[in-house]
């Protein structure tokens, strides 16, 4: 093989790698994300495994997806934040009837609770349920 013909093997092999890492990445791609289940108010996912989120504080904004399971009678309430730091945080659309956004501006220390708060179409019964957020 000759070296032109190498240099453009490289060149392209460049090209394609380049390609395909940033169509695999998305501006709109949650840091974490969490799964609430309405049936006992089961969260998953986060950084705990039980829906909290902990992260280092001062270390760029984070963007936490909350996806209801087995929710599809249920819409999503304004979210209530509480706690040092609640002012840093604060509910983004989600795109989806089952998706609910949180951003974390992740400005400084915080220990919010997030209040999930849901209402059934049908009946109109509140269902609230309570995970945290952690700036360390």
């Amino acid at each position: 093989m000759k070296y032109s013909q190498i240099q453009i093997l490289v060149l392209a092999l460049a090209m394609y790698t380049g390609a395909s890492s940033s169509l695999a990445q998305d501006g709109n791609a949650p840091d974490f994300r969490v799964e609430l289940n309405i049936n006992g108010c089961q969260f998953s996912g986060g950084t705990d495994g039980y829906g909290n989120v902990e992260v280092m504080q001062k270390t760029g904004g984070k963007k936490i997806q909350i996806e209801l399971l087995y929710g599809d009678d249920m819409v999503f309430e304004p979210t209530t934040f509480t706690g040092p730091g609640s002012d840093q945080i604060r509910e983004t659309a989600g795109g989806n009837a089952n998706v609910l956004n949180i951003f974390n501006a992740n400005t400084g220390p915080a220990d919010v609770y997030y209040q999930i708060n849901l209402r059934n179409k049908q009946t109109g019964e509140t269902l609230k349920c309570d995970p945290r957020i952690v700036n360390q």
